[in-house]
């Protein structure tokens, strides 16, 4: 009777039990991940004018060839780097101020597509131009443990730094 129950147990366990598919030879299996979550935004409380025109000014970015990408949240000090086909834009360690929510910010050429990349966890995403163009400001938010690494908030509306 042990003998049986045993066996009966064991054979509903692997039936349980589900095994992994292996790509064949005309098949192959690939894991898309989705690069980034991305939001359009003016709805948040804005930053004074002289407060932007500040910032805009610190940065160069009064033209309207350039953007400002502000990276917010969840960045703990792993080096972030944003280059583009023109040379490095941005590189440095990112810490996200837990009283305010922003790390950095720096100031991109929307002409061209911007990749951003996070080295401790080796995820990148890109900002096309396309979208770039049409705001000033793009917020980078990192989403450890979500579906995607970032979540993009193109805006613009330029939140409260300080």
């Amino acid at each position: 009777m042990k003998k049986i129950t045993l066996i009966l147990f064991a054979a509903l366990l692997f039936t349980m039990c589900k095994s992994t598919k292996t790509a064949t030879a005309g098949a192959s299996e690939t894991k898309v991940e989705k690069p980034a979550e991305v939001q359009y935004r003016d709805d948040f409380r804005a930053a004074s004018k002289k407060e932007k025109a500040k910032v805009l000014k610190e940065l160069k970015a009064t033209a309207a060839k350039y953007s400002v990408v502000i990276f917010t949240q969840n960045f703990k000090g792993e080096k972030i780097t944003a280059a583009n086909g023109n040379g490095q834009l941005y590189s440095g360690y990112a810490i996200s101020n837990l009283k305010t929510g922003i790390a950095d910010k720096t100031r991109i050429d929307n002409t061209v597509d911007t990749t951003i990349y996070d080295k401790s966890d080796n995820k990148e995403v890109v900002i096309e131009a396309k979208e770039a163009q049409k705001y000033k400001f793009i917020y980078v938010m990192k989403n450890p443990g979500g579906k995607a690494p970032f979540t993009i908030t193109y805006s613009n509306t330029l939140r409260p730094l300080e």
